[in-house]
């Protein structure tokens, strides 16, 4: 079968890859970095309009320079010979795994033996890079879960199925919504549950609940951050409803009937990245406008990838722990995640706001960078207390954020609006960028 773009290009249709309810995925003719999905006749209404603001708006892609598109955005519309829509053009992602196959330990060791803790870390980072770089751009998913993000060896990540993504077009002075019709409760926040998705409006902070999840199933062996151990009468309810609850088991104090499964701990992450995870599930449950940012999660993460060790048993683990959470050897010395090839340079390490660039950690690289030593990384962790800038608490030295009013420590903020680090005075109320309220 051949199909054309609106310049009237041709496209040859060969091998059908995949197939689901909405349509087919072929390769091209031609033509092996892309693929071309094609919608049966009756899923077709209503896409083309949705589909033709997108390929004339693309996101910018944090993934291009490094070889690997972070996002799987359409390129091209297809029409058949008889002018009719058909599908669209899309880049092909190959050599890569889903993200279940990546946080499920036993898959893990599978598919990707050498993908230890530094390209999870890695790994993470890089999406939320791709997520942060969809929001820049007004762009909300919607449904973002382990099985539409695809992970290479490289530790490089691709979000699919972005036809599904919610999009709100300008058009005529007017506001055009295409909502996100779909849904998984694993992953939707408390807001959500229970609701028509297909007459919700999406916002940014129900991605962030998402992308916090699959964040803290990345780092904490692939166990929901809703497993818990039930303490209470009757039988355990199904996860929708801690998620309804905000029954976060690993919250500093308890929230409901619930306890930390069996094995499963936070003790082990860098202390940064657990403060974002209890801020997303306890604070971000009651507001979700709390919820950290995909730029805040890139921002911590690279400092948890700089406040890695190993032990003489070549085990990797955040360094401010005083012995191995493998082996129990002491730590060796703080390393970094393994050097990307020659042709690409590294980002450098931000301290608010992330580059906007994916970083790649390539199989068996062995060349560490130099970092700061363990006892240096130990010593930013745990300084004495900090006075938060915004409200003037009198915060736990190990603390990256307000534990009352959630502002940066370090006397920045990312607004909510605009997305750029703003400078935090005391009780400072707006953006310095934007001028929009904090």
């Amino acid at each position: 079968m051949i199909v054309y773009d609106k310049s009237g290009r041709a496209y040859q249709l060969q091998k059908l890859l995949a197939e689901g309810g909405e349509g087919g995925i072929f390769s091209l003719a031609g033509q092996p970095d892309r693929l071309a999905k094609i919608y049966k006749p009756d899923k077709r209404r209503g896409r083309e309009t949705k589909l033709a603001w997108m390929t004339a708006n693309p996101p910018s892609d944090p993934g291009r320079a490094r070889g690997q598109a972070a996002i799987a955005w359409p390129e091209a519309l297809l029409y058949a010979a008889d002018r009719q829509f058909a599908g669209y053009v899309m880049p092909y992602i190959e050599n890569t795994r889903t993200l279940l196959h990546v946080f499920n330990p036993s898959l893990r060791r599978q598919v990707l033996p050498d993908f230890d803790v530094r390209y999870l870390h890695r790994a993470a980072r890089n999406l939320a890079s791709a997520v942060h770089a969809l929001h820049t751009c007004d762009y909300v998913i919607g449904d973002l879960n382990e099985t539409n993000v695809l992970v290479a060896p490289t530790a490089l990540v691709t979000v699919i199925d972005v036809d599904s993504f919610q999009v709100r077009e300008r058009r005529d002075g007017q506001i055009v919504f295409y909502p996100c019709p779909v849904g998984r409760v694993e992953y939707t926040p408390a807001e959500l549950q229970g609701k028509a998705l297909p007459d919700e409006v999406r916002q940014p902070q129900h991605d962030a609940f998402a992308l916090a999840v699959l964040l803290f199933q990345l780092l904490v062996g692939g166990s929901h951050p809703f497993r818990s151990f039930w303490q209470g009468s009757g039988d355990p309810p199904p996860l929708e409803e801690k998620i309804l609850n905000g029954w976060f088991p690993h919250a500093a104090t308890p929230c409901g009937p619930v306890a930390p499964p069996p094995k499963v701990s936070l003790d082990h992450l860098y202390p940064p990245l657990v403060a974002l995870m209890r801020r997303c599930f306890v604070d971000g449950h009651e507001n979700p406008r709390k919820r950290p940012l995909p730029a805040e999660w890139e921002a911590v993460l690279s400092q948890a990838e700089k406040a890695l060790t190993s032990c003489a048993n070549q085990h990797y683990f955040s360094g401010h722990l005083a012995q191995c959470p493998s082996c129990g050897a002491r730590p060796a010395a703080a390393v970094a995640p393994p050097k990307p090839p020659a042709a690409v340079s590294t980002s450098p390490a931000v301290a608010v706001t992330p580059s906007a660039r994916p970083l790649v950690v390539p199989p068996k690289a062995t060349a560490p960078t130099s970092l700061p030593s363990f006892a240096a990384a130990q010593a930013a962790i745990s300084s004495a207390t900090k006075t938060c800038p915004n409200c003037g608490m009198i915060n736990p030295g190990s603390e990256t954020y307000c534990q009352k009013c959630t502002a940066d420590l370090h006397g920045l903020a990312i607004c909510p609006h605009c997305g750029k680090p703003t400078a935090l005075g005391v009780r400072s109320k707006f953006c310095s960028k934007c001028g929009r309220g904090l």
